[in-house]
Protein backbone atom coordinates (compact mmCIF):
# COMPACT_ATOMS: atom_id res chain seq x y z
CA UNK A 1 0.00 0.00 0.00
CA UNK A 2 2.93 2.09 0.31
CA UNK A 3 4.79 1.88 -2.48
CA UNK A 4 1.36 2.58 -4.43
CA UNK A 5 0.25 5.97 -2.44
CA UNK A 6 3.75 6.85 -2.79
CA UNK A 7 3.44 6.66 -6.82
CA UNK A 8 1.03 9.00 -6.85
CA UNK A 9 2.98 11.34 -4.47
CA UNK A 10 4.99 14.08 -6.18
CA UNK A 11 8.22 13.68 -7.61
CA UNK A 12 10.81 13.78 -4.79
CA UNK A 13 8.42 13.69 -2.48
CA UNK A 14 9.50 10.91 -0.11
CA UNK A 15 6.75 11.10 2.46
CA UNK A 16 2.85 10.63 2.28
CA UNK A 17 -0.31 11.90 3.01
CA UNK A 18 2.17 15.51 3.08
CA UNK A 19 -0.62 16.99 0.34
CA UNK A 20 -3.27 16.67 2.41
CA UNK A 21 -1.45 18.89 5.27
CA UNK A 22 -3.33 22.36 5.60
CA UNK A 23 -1.91 25.72 6.91
CA UNK A 24 -2.86 27.97 9.22
CA UNK A 25 -3.42 30.70 6.45
CA UNK A 26 -6.22 28.16 4.74
CA UNK A 27 -7.76 27.61 8.19
CA UNK A 28 -8.15 31.35 8.95
CA UNK A 29 -9.45 31.79 5.17
CA UNK A 30 -12.56 29.14 5.42
CA UNK A 31 -13.04 30.53 9.83
CA UNK A 32 -13.49 34.16 7.71
CA UNK A 33 -15.42 32.78 5.09
CA UNK A 34 -17.59 30.61 7.28
CA UNK A 35 -17.90 33.78 9.16
CA UNK A 36 -19.46 35.77 6.41
CA UNK A 37 -21.48 33.14 5.29
CA UNK A 38 -23.03 32.86 8.73
CA UNK A 39 -23.63 36.41 9.56
CA UNK A 40 -24.97 37.66 6.02
CA UNK A 41 -28.65 38.37 5.85
CA UNK A 42 -29.82 35.32 3.31
CA UNK A 43 -33.75 37.15 3.02
CA UNK A 44 -31.65 40.19 1.88
CA UNK A 45 -29.55 38.47 -0.90
CA UNK A 46 -32.28 36.16 -2.20
CA UNK A 47 -34.38 39.41 -2.51
CA UNK A 48 -31.37 41.18 -4.59
CA UNK A 49 -31.32 38.14 -6.80
CA UNK A 50 -34.88 38.17 -7.43
CA UNK A 51 -34.70 41.68 -8.31
CA UNK A 52 -32.22 41.39 -10.95
CA UNK A 53 -33.73 38.40 -12.43
CA UNK A 54 -37.25 40.75 -12.40
CA UNK A 55 -35.18 43.02 -14.41
CA UNK A 56 -34.07 40.79 -17.20
CA UNK A 57 -37.26 39.13 -17.26
CA UNK A 58 -39.16 42.10 -17.92
CA UNK A 59 -36.56 43.23 -20.51
CA UNK A 60 -37.14 39.93 -23.03
CA UNK A 61 -41.12 38.50 -21.57
CA UNK A 62 -42.63 41.32 -24.29
CA UNK A 63 -40.81 40.57 -27.35
CA UNK A 64 -43.07 38.43 -29.52
CA UNK A 65 -41.94 34.79 -29.92
CA UNK A 66 -39.99 35.23 -26.33
CA UNK A 67 -40.85 33.27 -23.42
CA UNK A 68 -39.20 34.12 -19.79
CA UNK A 69 -39.65 31.90 -17.00
CA UNK A 70 -37.90 32.03 -13.75
CA UNK A 71 -37.33 28.78 -11.41
CA UNK A 72 -34.84 27.84 -8.48
CA UNK A 73 -33.47 24.51 -10.05
CA UNK A 74 -33.66 22.11 -6.72
CA UNK A 75 -30.64 21.38 -6.94
CA UNK A 76 -26.76 23.18 -7.54
CA UNK A 77 -27.00 26.90 -7.83
CA UNK A 78 -29.97 26.85 -5.59
CA UNK A 79 -30.77 30.77 -6.78
CA UNK A 80 -33.68 32.49 -9.03
CA UNK A 81 -32.83 31.55 -12.89
CA UNK A 82 -34.25 32.98 -15.42
CA UNK A 83 -34.96 30.68 -18.68
CA UNK A 84 -35.02 32.66 -21.89
CA UNK A 85 -36.75 30.76 -24.35
CA UNK A 86 -37.96 31.41 -28.23
CA UNK A 87 -40.38 30.53 -31.24
CA UNK A 88 -37.87 30.34 -33.66
CA UNK A 89 -40.41 31.10 -36.58
CA UNK A 90 -40.67 33.94 -35.18
CA UNK A 91 -37.54 34.96 -33.25
CA UNK A 92 -34.66 34.10 -35.98
CA UNK A 93 -31.89 33.27 -34.16
CA UNK A 94 -30.19 29.57 -33.07
CA UNK A 95 -28.84 29.32 -29.72
CA UNK A 96 -25.78 29.18 -30.67
CA UNK A 97 -25.90 32.05 -33.17
CA UNK A 98 -27.65 34.08 -30.23
CA UNK A 99 -24.56 33.68 -27.77
CA UNK A 100 -22.43 34.41 -30.40
CA UNK A 101 -24.36 37.84 -31.00
CA UNK A 102 -24.20 38.50 -26.61
CA UNK A 103 -20.50 37.36 -26.15
CA UNK A 104 -18.84 39.52 -29.48
CA UNK A 105 -21.02 42.63 -28.80
CA UNK A 106 -20.49 45.54 -26.64
CA UNK A 107 -20.55 44.87 -23.77
CA UNK A 108 -19.77 41.44 -23.95
CA UNK A 109 -21.65 39.28 -22.46
CA UNK A 110 -20.99 35.28 -22.02
CA UNK A 111 -24.01 33.09 -21.24
CA UNK A 112 -24.86 29.28 -20.85
CA UNK A 113 -27.31 27.45 -23.15
CA UNK A 114 -30.45 25.94 -22.32
CA UNK A 115 -32.09 22.84 -24.27
CA UNK A 116 -32.66 24.18 -28.18
CA UNK A 117 -33.33 27.80 -28.87
CA UNK A 118 -32.79 29.08 -25.13
CA UNK A 119 -30.62 30.00 -22.36
CA UNK A 120 -29.81 30.13 -18.63
CA UNK A 121 -29.06 33.39 -16.69
CA UNK A 122 -28.33 33.41 -12.64
CA UNK A 123 -27.80 36.86 -11.27
CA UNK A 124 -26.12 35.83 -8.07
CA UNK A 125 -22.75 36.61 -9.01
CA UNK A 126 -23.79 40.22 -10.84
CA UNK A 127 -22.33 43.48 -9.52
CA UNK A 128 -25.33 46.15 -9.03
CA UNK A 129 -26.21 47.38 -12.00
CA UNK A 130 -25.00 44.93 -14.25
CA UNK A 131 -28.51 42.86 -14.79
CA UNK A 132 -29.64 46.22 -16.13
CA UNK A 133 -26.92 46.13 -19.15
CA UNK A 134 -27.64 42.46 -19.37
CA UNK A 135 -31.37 43.20 -20.11
CA UNK A 136 -30.70 46.30 -22.81
CA UNK A 137 -28.55 43.55 -24.80
CA UNK A 138 -30.60 40.81 -24.00
CA UNK A 139 -33.47 42.94 -25.27
CA UNK A 140 -32.04 44.53 -28.05
CA UNK A 141 -30.55 40.80 -29.77
CA UNK A 142 -33.95 38.81 -29.50
CA UNK A 143 -35.47 41.93 -31.02
CA UNK A 144 -32.54 42.18 -33.82
CA UNK A 145 -34.05 38.46 -34.42
CA UNK A 146 -37.42 39.37 -34.69
CA UNK A 147 -37.32 42.09 -37.28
Amino acid sequence: MIAAARLNAPPRGGNIGRGMKVNKEEILGMYVALEKFINRDHKKEWKIWQDRISVMENAVKDTNGVTAVVAVPPVANITPTLTISWDIEKVKVSRNDFQDRLRNGNPSIEMIGGKDNSVVITAWMMQTGEEKIVAARLSEELKKATL
